[in-house]
């Protein structure tokens, strides 16, 4: 079943975040995924207080579960992480 991850950042430093943005798309795609929503400014409609968000699209949640655990992507999360405040889920398709 298709999966989603949908991501919100506080990003706090901007030249980090490209950086990781270009490291971390091509194992995003080695993974099955595609982004398919990125918004630097979202439409704010109820109970959430959004910044940077971005949605990518996934064949299933194992893809998502086996991109977070890669050896490849900690580091990245870790950039990520000092560049930035998160909140990432996971949500299935229908």
């Amino acid at each position: 079943m298709t999966a989603y991850l949908v991501v919100d950042l506080d990003i706090h430093d901007m030249k980090s975040i490209e950086d990781y943005r270009s490291k971390a798309l091509p194992l995003v795609a080695k993974a099955g995924g595609k982004l398919i929503a990125i918004d630097e400014a979202p439409l704010e409609l109820e109970g959430w207080t959004a910044t940077n968000m971005l949605i990518i699209e996934f064949p299933n949640r194992q893809a998502i579960r086996e991109l977070f655990a890669s050896p490849d992507y900690a580091p990245l999360a870790a950039q990520r992480q000092a560049a930035a405040g998160s909140r990432i889920v996971a949500i299935n398709g229908v």
